[in-house]
């Protein structure tokens, strides 16, 4: 198994890894909001250092909105704390026009206050840091009421929009993990009842199977059989037995499968090459973000998946390819067809019901789920957001 956190070309935590919809538009609306900032700037003239300051903060924004996806905690709340005491700052030193410091200013109060994961405590040390900052910088530079009224405006609406945003995050953190929750219990029952189902049908029935044999050698053996039938009479009985005991430890695996979905699909993988299958595993990305109901479905697709390539087309090799990102994982798992001579065609799961089935799975954690032919390779592929 190769667990890739450095990917060459289109990594999961490079740049274009995170060009989802989502982060697109908060990229565009960070574009526009440093425009107007630059705007508001050009309005009146400016001391040099005063522009210097001022370019200084718009290249931290920048930078930090574009590479937001990547930075650890605590580096983006550092940020946004510089960019709102830098604003505030450069806004009292701009007695004469305040309005675009202060803007950058907001912006940095704004984006400190609607992260949810900022604590209360930093976004009170921030805004106290920013305030004196202001008042000292104001007194400096000799501004009058205007400026602290402008500044006060800008204060209050971004802290207000920040403060919105913030509940608002909040509720989708707790819809997340309600979610989260339904889709542990849904792959809890899953695993219960595929469990029961492998238990009773088939346990059962290499159990009868292994006895029908064990009589069937001993009636063999007294009847003076010939040793060719008696060879392939204890083959077949160790074969059934040798099943029954794979079906047991299936059974056991799928109670319980390893946390992390680099664990669980080893476990997986080791268990189908144990039964003569060639498949290869290629974990991209950062498996540590998949939470753990997610990863617990990704793992019994992989399960559903490897089990039909298993019986559709035994002898081709299976590529199995997880690709964890920041908002999603992508699970994809390919084998080529049977030719038709080996299947009568293209291969299916039994009764219809299995790639329904792991619809249905996907589903319940808010993923998609396709499969069908492609090029001569059947083709499953399951995306599954967790932000």
């Amino acid at each position: 198994m190769r667990n890739d956190h450095d990917i060459p070309g289109r990594g999961v935590g490079a740049f274009r890894g995170g060009l989802d919809a989502a982060r697109l538009r908060r990229l565009a609306l960070h574009a526009l909001a440093l425009a107007l900032a630059v705007v508001f700037h050009t309005f009146t003239a400016h001391p040099l250092w005063n522009s210097v300051l001022f370019g200084a903060l718009l290249a931290l924004w920048s930078v930090t909105t574009t590479v937001r996806h990547v930075l650890a905690r605590p580096w983006p709340e550092v940020a946004w704390s510089v960019l709102l005491v830098g604003g505030a700052v450069c806004a009292g030193l701009s007695p004469n026009d305040p309005s675009a410091p202060a803007f950058v200013g907001a912006a940095g109060l704004f984006m400190l206050i609607s992260a949810a994961e900022t604590s209360a405590r930093w976004i009170s040390g921030a805004l106290v840091v920013g305030i004196a900052g202001f008042v000292l910088a104001h007194e400096a530079a000799g501004g009058g009421p205007r400026v602290g009224v402008s500044a006060l405006i800008s204060a209050v609406t971004s802290g207000g929009f920040g403060f919105l945003a913030r509940l608002n995050a909040l509720d989708r953190r707790t819809e997340r993990g309600a979610a989260e929750r339904r889709a542990e219990n849904a792959v809890r029952e899953e695993r219960a009842r595929i469990a029961r189902d492998i238990h009773d049908v088939l346990a059962h029935s290499l159990g009868g199977l292994v006895i029908q044999l064990d009589a069937l050698e001993a009636v063999s053996v007294a009847r003076g059989a010939d040793a060719d039938v008696l060879g392939r009479v204890r083959g077949a009985r160790d074969l059934a037995a040798d099943g029954l005991v794979a079906a047991k430890h299936a059974v056991d695996a799928l109670r319980r499968l390893p946390a992390g979905i680099d664990a669980a699909l080893g476990e997986i993988v080791s268990g189908v090459r144990a039964q003569g299958m060639t498949v290869d595993v290629d974990v991209r990305g950062e498996p540590a973000r998949v939470p753990e109901p997610v990863g617990e479905v990704i793992a019994s697709l992989t399960v559903e998946a490897l089990t039909n390539a298993r019986k559709h087309a035994p002898d081709a090799p299976v590529t199995v390819a997880v690709t964890a990102g920041r908002d999603a994982v992508e699970l994809r798992v390919t084998n080529r067809l049977a030719p038709p001579e080996e299947a009568g065609q293209a291969p299916r799961t039994s009764g219809g019901h299995g790639v329904p089935g792991m619809r249905e799975r996907a589903e319940i954690v808010g993923g998609r789920l396709t499969a069908g032919a492609v090029d001569e390779e059947w083709i499953v592929e399951c995306r599954v957001p967790y932000e």
